[in-house]
């Protein structure tokens, strides 16, 4: 029986889905009839006999209501074509059949008054009472349009409704996209500004190595001086020691270079030591003169293990220059090289002019004052 039940379900659903396709497909066929002026002929191909068909299936269905009036308004159309060539009982029954089937058509009314007078009320006499819409029909039809004016409302307020929506989710949709752009720019920004920092760090932890590198291999220089001076020291002591015991005249330091005494312009002798170093060399660095005479600054990397070894040995130094203006630069540059090794040490230096030749610089046992030669 359930079966049954389902089975014949079915069907009616069929039968209901085939109506429909029915209904739509007699209604474009209705509206092509009126709009070929086919409206009562041909017998069996006109839209009159195709409204009574779709009122006789679907008499609540308003769809049809509009060409009702569509037809309508055909037939007074022709009914007041009939007027003007003054045929005015063919117009009777053109408006005959626009009373019969769409009593309610705008303008009806008004032909109808238009050829009574001009045919004297004698056109509409049995016309009207043979064919002429019954108070029922008339009823009929206006409730018909009513119903119909009232499915247009609700369509039409079903078409505002849904059109509302869907602006309205036209804006939520165009709201969501615009904030993930915005979202997606922003992440793109912040990945920027984290990958342009990181790649500041890494330049600048480069950097830091670079001079970590670098001031690495001028303390291993200064080492390497150091111990070499230290060496030297020792050997000279043990020199000095050897001479010591003999009664000879004091030798030349192997590394000191001193010029001829042609070459050497002493300044004028201070009171102390009169402006002379009297002590032998402990060591001897030859000085680029080319930087000298250009006041080239990067000379300060050149002075730097010659500044650890005065520190180291507190030495006193004897520049030889070729100018007064060379020593006081050099004695500028010197200053500041061993400042920054060592803050408190204070540099003791003489100098002795030195023509033709390149200039030097010789390290001698550390004092207790400057021997300064006279700048004047």
């Amino acid at each position: 029986m359930k079966q049954i039940l389902i089975a014949a379900t079915l069907v009616l659903g069929m039968h209901a889905h085939a109506a429909t396709e029915d209904l739509d497909g007699l209604l474009k066929k209705i509206e092509a009839d009126i709009s070929a002026q086919r409206l009562a002929k041909p017998a069996g191909n006109n839209a009159l006999e195709r409204i009574d068909t779709f009122r006789a299936q679907a008499p609540f269905d308003f769809r049809i209501t509009p060409l009702i009036f569509k037809f309508g308004e055909s037939y007074v159309s022709l009914a007041n074509k009939a007027i003007d060539k003054k045929k005015y009982s063919q117009a009777q029954g053109y408006l005959d059949i626009a009373w019969q089937v769409a009593a309610l058509t705008p303008g009806l009314e008004a032909t109808q008054e238009k050829n009574d007078k001009l045919s004297g009320g004698k056109a509409s006499t049995k016309k009207v009472s043979k064919k002429g819409p019954s108070a029922a029909e008339i009823k009929k039809q206006k409730a018909l349009a009513a119903a119909a004016k009232a499915e247009k409302k609700r369509l039409d307020a079903e078409r505002k409704k849904k059109a509302n929506a869907d602006k309205k989710a036209k804006a939520n949709a165009k709201k969501k996209a615009d904030a993930d752009r915005k979202a997606k720019q922003e992440a793109e920004r912040k990945r920027r500004l984290a990958n342009e920092k990181l790649q500041k760090q890494k330049a600048q932890a480069s950097k830091d190595k670079s001079q970590k590198q670098k001031l690495a291999k001028q303390l291993a220089e200064a080492e390497a001086e150091k111990s070499r001076l230290e060496a030297l020291a020792k050997k000279k002591s043990q020199q000095a020691q050897k001479k010591a015991e003999k009664p000879a005249p004091v030798a030349k330091v192997a590394v000191v270079k001193k010029p001829k005494p042609a070459a050497i312009k002493l300044g004028k002798a201070t009171p102390i030591g009169k402006g002379t170093e009297t002590s032998s060399a402990i060591a001897s660095y030859p000085l680029p003169q080319d930087k000298i005479s250009n006041r080239d600054r990067g000379i300060s990397q050149d002075l730097v293990p010659i500044c650890k070894a005065i520190i180291d040995n507190e030495a006193s130094i004897v520049l030889h220059a070729n100018s007064k203006a060379d020593y006081r630069w050099l004695t500028v540059r010197l200053t500041l090289c061993t400042r920054r090794l060592d803050p408190g040490f204070r540099l003791r230096h003489s100098y002795q002019v030195v023509e033709s030749t390149e200039a030097f610089m010789t390290l001698h046992p550390a004092r207790s004052t400057a021997l300064i030669g006279n700048l004047d």
